[in-house]
C-alpha cells in the first residue's frame, strides 16, 4: 500500500515532469491527476488549491536545478567554490534567452496588470529556496572556517536580490560581454561576502 507521503512524492514528481515538458499550462488539476493516474479529489487531499501545487513545483525545481558539489569542493579556494556554486543561478550563453524570457514571463504573469495567483505562489516559492540554499552554502562555508560579511541569511537575501537584477540586466543588454560582466559581478559577490567585517576585498571592484 502506498503512504501518504510516497503518493505526495509521486504526484510532484509527474508534475514536475509535466512542467518541464509542458510549462504552466501542463499544470492544471486535472493534468496532473491523469497523469498521475488519479482522480481530481485525490490530488486535492494532498494539493487542496492550485497555487500550493504550483509553490511545491517552483521549490523542487530549484532544489533539483542546483547542486552543492561545487560549495563542497574543498580543493578549490572558499571565494572559487562560492563563485563556481552561485554562477548556477545564471544561464549558459546557448540558453541565455530562452532562459530569460521564460523567467520574466513568470515574473510578468505573477505581478504585471492582470497577476495570477498560481504563478506568483510558484516565483515566491522558487525565490524561498534560492534563499534556503545560498544560506546553507554560506553555512558550510561559515563551518569550514570561512569569514562572512555577514550572517549566512542576510547574504543570500541579497545575492538573490543581485541575481534578479543580473537576469533583467541581461535581458536589456544583448553585447556579446554582458554575460561575462555579469559573471564577474558574481565572482565580485562571492569575495566581498567573504570578506570579515572592516577588511578589504580583493580585486573589489564589479567591472
Amino acid at each position: 500500500m502506498v503512504g501518504n507521503a510516497d503518493k505526495r512524492q509521486h504526484i510532484l514528481d509527474v508534475a514536475t515532469r509535466l512542467a518541464g515538458t509542458d510549462g504552466l499550462r501542463g499544470l492544471s488539476v486535472r493534468s496532473v491527476a491523469a497523469a498521475a493516474g488519479i482522480g481530481a479529489t485525490t490530488l486535492r487531499a494532498y494539493f487542496p488549491s492550485q497555487a500550493l501545487l504550483y509553490r511545491a513545483v517552483a521549490g523542487r525545481v530549484v532544489s533539483h536545478t542546483l547542486s552543492d558539489d561545487r560549495i563542497q569542493d574543498v580543493s578549490l579556494a572558499p571565494a572559487d567554490r562560492l563563485y563556481a556554486s552561485l554562477r548556477q543561478f545564471l544561464p549558459g550563453a546557448a540558453e541565455r534567452h530562452s532562459a530569460l524570457m521564460m523567467w520574466f514571463e513568470l515574473v510578468t504573469l505573477a505581478l504585471g496588470p492582470h497577476a495570477n495567483e498560481e504563478v506568483l505562489e510558484m516565483v515566491v516559492s522558487g525565490h524561498d529556496e534560492s534563499v534556503v540554499i545560498v544560506t546553507r552554502w554560506f553555512t558550510l562555508l561559515a563551518a569550514d572556517g570561512c569569514a562572512l560579511q555577514d550572517a549566512p541569511e542576510v547574504l543570500a537575501v541579497r545575492f538573490v536580490a543581485l541575481v534578479d537584477g543580473l537576469h533583467l540586466s541581461l535581458l536589456f543588454d544583448k553585447g556579446e560581454g554582458a554575460l561575462d560582466r555579469a559573471e564577474n559581478t558574481l565572482r565580485w559577490f562571492a569575495e566581498q561576502s567573504l570578506t570579515a567585517p572592516g577588511e578589504d576585498a580583493p580585486d573589489a571592484n564589479p567591472a
